[in-house]
């Protein structure tokens, strides 16, 4: 205490004193103060304090670097009177809004929206799928209560769509998630249908003089998203116009008679033309380039998964069957896709001499053809290997192709696996049943034999054993991350690529989980989730930090499922990132693996290899 209380004096007395503090923010390793003048500041003699372990200055701050010590002092900082941020959060630094940074927004919006949606939206699609199966076999016929209630507990989430997507929409933008709900009702209403029913027949709709064109809601998604984004900005006008005394009952009174005409005036029917050029625009292609178009989005498919694009398809298929009940280009080219991962999975389980890694494609196998669930093998095999990923795009291409010629169209948006296959029957074309069959064993199998006639290089079981963290002397680390390691030298953050604050250790994500480096305890996590300490039970203490300056987005990309003092396992999971997300934010996301504690260490070596997943060693330490 008392060795942090003389460094927050130090600290403060050279850069000028409490009067040329503007604020006070740290992250896991530094502190980042906003100065009224920076030429106050004598830099020599903050580097040159007992315990500071560096100084840079970027994006407008000052950051000290103090290492493991950084709350503590801040905290004595804060004793003497420091102005400090509200959330321990680095100020977001304004950038220019691009054409560019625009386009990233919108995709943004409809993917952070759409994304947590869609077990509801598959959920809805299976049943209907159920539902239309019962009635192909004869089971129920369509006049019976028990089809129609079926149907109706599928096509609730369509029905409703707008609802869910206000409700998912208000937490992206962080509008009131029940005034949000409450205008997307406006759009669902029996009464409001039954008027926009009769607009469409040719009787005038009007709100206080004003036309409203006939538009039908139900299955849309652009209107809520774009009127609960405008909401916020309602909600914000209606508080600073509304007096105190009445904010109660006035305020949301005023959101509300704001907020409803316009959605149903302007919003709504603007919306409905975007998502229908959108859909006109998939139509289009469809239409010019036939089973190509299918052939060329099954090749592309896997890449536009590694980088969440994919998401954004989802508006356009879910409008797409709303109004045709099929969508023929987007689903039909997953099969392909989808499947050739689980044949590319079972190629290199059959050559592979590493235990682990045959463990590792098997299931990755399993989860891609039985529920089309590709992650595993997208990263886990192809990815990690590379000339299978090859293999994966030639046979989602040709896949692509045979669909798009037998004209398979999906009625549901299931990820196209051996369990939901079903989607693409066609009640009226039973010969679909038979293509859909032959395009999944071409996807097994093409892939499958092109894996094995591309080849890959095996990873040597050596390097894949699980780690021994009970040794005296000498210790592991595993990677916290799936990726690719790179020089720390090419960090461009100088305090990690010299090392500052001990032994590092670089890794490019191409996953989304973060893995428990070592057995042991869980000692800090940052506010914004973007680093975590562990000190393992050996006790060697690990810093990871996800992205450099991540710090600025304010915790939006990460997830933690640890708190501090839990006790974690080597290969636990501790959280969770969205790299896409982070990317398209403009920030570097490489991953920085830290033992903060090196100098307890007699030496620390960095193990020679490229891909890593968790359990793979990175890092060795021999005890002093």
């Amino acid at each position: 205490m008392a060795n942090d209380q003389k460094m927050a004096d130090e600290i403060l007395k050279n850069i000028g004193g409490i009067g040329n503090v503007k604020n006070l923010t740290h992250c896991m390793t530094r502190l980042r103060f906003v100065l009224k003048d920076e030429s106050k500041a004598n830099d020599e003699n903050i580097k040159n304090i007992d315990g500071v372990m560096g100084l840079r200055k970027q994006g407008g701050q000052y950051q000290v670097i103090v290492g493991n010590n950084v709350s503590q002092t801040y905290t004595e900082l804060m004793k003497l009177g420091v102005s400090g941020g509200a959330k321990s959060n680095e100020p977001v630094e304004k950038k220019k809004l691009t054409f560019k940074q625009v386009g990233i927004n919108i995709l943004d919006a409809i993917i952070g929206t759409m994304s947590p949606l869609i077990p509801a939206i598959i959920g809805g699609s299976m049943i209907k799928l159920l539902a239309m199966l019962l009635n192909m076999t004869g089971v129920l016929s369509v006049d019976s209560s028990t089809y129609n209630i079926l149907n109706t507990i599928g096509d609730a989430p369509f029905f409703f769509l707008p609802m869910l997507v206000a409700v998912s929409a208000a937490r992206k933008f962080n509008s009131n998630v029940f005034l949000a709900l409450a205008i997307a009702g406006v759009m669902v209403h029996p009464v409001f249908m039954e008027i926009m029913e009769k607009a469409a027949e040719g009787k005038e709709a009007t709100f206080a003089f004003v036309p409203v064109m006939s538009v039908k809601y139900t299955y849309t998604i652009i209107p809520a998203i774009v009127m609960t984004w405008l909401l916020k900005y309602i909600e914000d006008f209606a508080d600073r116009i509304t007096p105190i005394v009445m904010k109660n009952f006035l305020k949301p009174m005023l959101i509300l008679l704001i907020a409803a005409p316009i959605a149903i005036i302007i919003v709504g029917p603007t919306g409905i033309l975007i998502g229908t050029g959108l859909s006109e625009i998939v139509f289009f292609v469809h239409d010019k380039l036939g089973f190509l178009a299918v052939a060329i989005v099954g090749a592309l498919w896997p890449l536009l998964v590694m980088t969440g694009m994919h998401r954004v398809f989802t508006p356009t298929i879910v409008q797409t069957i709303a109004e045709t009940g099929e969508e023929a280009m987007v689903m039909p080219s997953e099969i392909g896709a989808n499947l050739s991962l689980g044949g590319v999975s079972l190629a290199v389980a059959l050559k592979t001499k590493n235990r682990e890694l045959r463990q590792t494609s098997l299931a990755a196998a399993s989860s891609a053809i039985i529920a089309g669930i590709t992650e595993p093998a997208l990263y886990g095999v192809a990815i990690r290997l590379k000339r299978p990923m090859i293999a994966s795009v030639i046979t989602g291409f040709v896949a692509g192709a045979v669909a798009g010629l037998a004209g398979l169209a999906s009625h549901s948006m299931a990820a196209p696996g051996l369990f939901t296959s079903v989607q693409f029957i066609d009640q009226d074309n039973p010969m679909s049943i038979l293509w859909v069959v032959v395009v999944m064993v071409l996807s097994v199998v093409l892939s499958f034999i092109l894996t094995l006639v591309i080849g890959f290089e095996d990873i040597p079981e050596s390097e894949d054993e699980l780690l021994d963290l009970g040794t005296k002397d000498n210790i592991t680390v595993a990677s916290p991350i799936e990726g690719i390691i790179k020089p720390i030298s090419s960090v461009q953050d100088d305090v990690f690529s010299r090392e500052v604050i001990g032994k590092s250790i670089a890794i490019e994500p191409t996953g989304n989980t973060i893995y428990a480096p070592v057995t042991g305890t869980v000692t800090s996590v940052f506010p914004t989730n973007h680093a975590i300490g562990i000190t393992g039970d050996s006790g060697i203490e690990v810093l990871i930090h996800v992205g450099i300056d991540t710090v600025k987005l304010n915790g939006e990309p990460f997830t933690t499922a640890v708190e501090q003092g839990d006790h974690v396992n080597v290969g636990d999971v501790v959280g969770t990132y969205d790299l896409a997300q982070i990317i398209e934010a403009g920030y570097d996301p490489t991953t920085i693996v830290v033992i903060t504690n090196t100098e307890d260490y007699e030496s620390i070596t960095s193990f020679d290899r490229a891909d890593v997943e968790a359990y793979t060693s990175i890092l060795g330490a021999v005890k002093s």
